[in-house]
């Protein structure tokens, strides 16, 4: 619930902070957790065990979450004037640099938490539990947002029952986690001369021979299908923009669209990954090249302003979906392409590789605004196209 699409931009802009702060909070939620994984992994596949640093970098984004929301919000108001231009531009450093620690704790918390799930959980039940997580997730969600949609704003005191529920539900988590032993055979030792040399040794043909292949194709399938999550944002600013007369077009009821899809369709989506993780990959991402094709011909061909604004509700509804689809399939394969270390060693390098093609694509999209939406679309979808025309020649 504290998205850096949603909840974050809204804080700042209640709080005054400066607007170009807004833009980087997307890129360094996402790319900020996945671009040291490479490194961590380096490190993580020299040690036997997944608990401890797992229960450390979920405590770390508690902390995060606690210096993001609880000190401009309870700390900053005691000692600086709340209209001045330094309170603004301190929150706007202080939420910038909370999230960067806490992006880099979740790295941590991915890398461990695959391993964890690989450990427990069988083959053929990884999405059905990964399903589950993510309707109830959804629920949550959907509470927010039918709460934010009856009181017709987002104001500090929302987000701050937001930001206690959150660090809640990781300490719980922790404290219910905290037994379950991960115990996975490590690559070269446990000792901190071993993490040194394994570092040390990343040569670069090493490092490419990791994307040969399969597992190449694999990364360069999930790099085309990050478009299903990188629509969204581009998605709500052009539907506010047409329909900016219309109560229908609301951060509410686009919360609420999102959360209405994670509870209909993630249990669905884990269950098809279980079965065929590449199939379920190709469906989402279809699903959203769909709904971006028919976006483009609804605006193009200028049909009624009551279509528009239905259109982009139940439109955002369905990319949700394609997302969840795209997200759990590639999770799924990911955790059974490899096994133990050389499955962490691969997650680790793999998602480096999507932060900076995140990171990539956000500047160029960022960039290619100024041609306007409907070229934007097309390339999304161009590039949708091209990822499922490549992930024909994954193996199932």
């Amino acid at each position: 619930m504290l998205s850096a699409k949603t909840t974050l931009p809204t804080l700042l802009n209640i709080l005054g902070a400066p607007s170009w702060m807004l833009g980087l909070l997307v890129p360094l939620r996402e790319s900020g957790s996945l671009l040291p994984q490479a490194l961590m992994s380096g490190w993580l596949i020299t040690k036997n065990s997944r608990r401890l640093p797992w229960v450390i970098s979920m405590l770390t984004q508690a902390f995060f979450i606690g210096i993001m929301i609880f000190v401009p919000l309870l700390v900053l108001p005691l000692f600086m004037d709340q209209a001045s231009r330094r309170y603004a531009i301190s929150i706007g450093l202080l939420v910038l640099v909370a999230l960067t620690g806490l992006s880099l704790a979740r790295a941590m918390t991915s890398l461990t938490m695959k391993d964890i799930q690989a450990g427990h959980l069988d083959k053929g039940k990884r999405g059905n539990v990964v399903g589950i997580a993510s309707t109830a997730a959804g629920v949550l969600s959907l509470l927010f947002g039918a709460f934010t949609l009856l009181s017709g704003k987002m104001d500090e005191q929302v987000i701050l029952i937001i930001a206690v529920l959150c660090v809640v539900a990781m300490l719980v988590s922790v404290l219910t986690l905290k037994n379950l032993e991960t115990k996975v055979e490590s690559k070269r030792g446990v000792g901190d001369n071993a993490a040194k040399e394994y570092l040390s040794a990343a040569k670069i043909k090493a490092y490419i021979a990791t994307f040969s292949g399969q597992l190449g194709l694999f990364i360069l399938v999930r790099s085309c299908f990050v478009h299903t999550a990188l629509i969204a944002p581009f998605y709500i600013i052009w539907a506010s923009s047409l329909s900016s007369q219309n109560g229908l077009i609301t951060l509410s009821s686009f919360i609420i669209a999102q959360a209405s899809a994670s509870i209909l369709s993630s249990y669905t989506w884990g269950t098809l990954s279980d079965h065929n993780a590449k199939l379920t990959m190709q469906l989402g991402a279809l699903m959203v090249l769909l709904v971006c094709l028919a976006t483009v011909f609804i605006i193009q061909f200028e049909l009624a302003q009551s279509i528009h604004s239905i259109w982009f509700i139940v439109g955002y509804f369905l990319i949700s979906v394609g997302h969840n689809g795209a997200r759990s399939g590639r999770k799924i394969y990911a955790l059974d392409v490899k096994e133990g270390a050389d499955r962490t060693d691969f997650i680790g390098k793999a998602n480096t590789s999507i932060g900076a093609v995140i990171l990539f694509l956000g500047a160029f999209y960022a960039t290619l605004t100024f041609s306007g939406n409907l070229i934007l679309f097309l390339v999304i979808a161009l590039g949708l196209s091209i990822g499922l025309l490549l992930s024909v020649f994954m193996k199932n």
